[in-house]
């Protein structure tokens, strides 16, 4: 069974966190800083079909990952060039060496 979990990370992605930041005016001015990267896999998350993408503005993504790094909702994967903000992030106890994302492809 780990087997086929490790065959499934095919994807390399880069996991990037919000740095937050203020200027002297109180606005936020901070950066995107790199934590890692790890091997993860990538599906289309949603009903699927182009009709059902046409309705949307973004492509959203279901991506599992090995839980080795703090992600959370202030995260966002760089993968192929995309960014994918982080919406939603599940754990299931029956699966504790796992994480799955819910995030949605934004402009860099």
């Amino acid at each position: 069974m780990a087997d086929e979990f490790s065959g499934a990370l095919n994807q390399r992605v880069a996991i990037e966190t919000w740095a937050e930041q203020r200027d002297d005016t109180g606005s936020d001015v901070g950066h995107w800083q790199l934590l890692g990267s790890s091997w993860a896999a990538l599906e289309p998350d949603g009903a699927g079909g182009p009709a059902a993408e046409a309705r949307r503005a973004h492509r959203r993504w279901r991506v599992t990952l090995r839980r080795n790094q703090p992600i959370g909702l202030t995260s966002r994967l760089i993968w192929q060039g995309q960014a994918l903000a982080v919406l939603a992030v599940e754990s299931d106890p029956r699966q504790p060496d796992r994480v799955v994302l819910r995030c949605e492809a934004r402009s860099a």
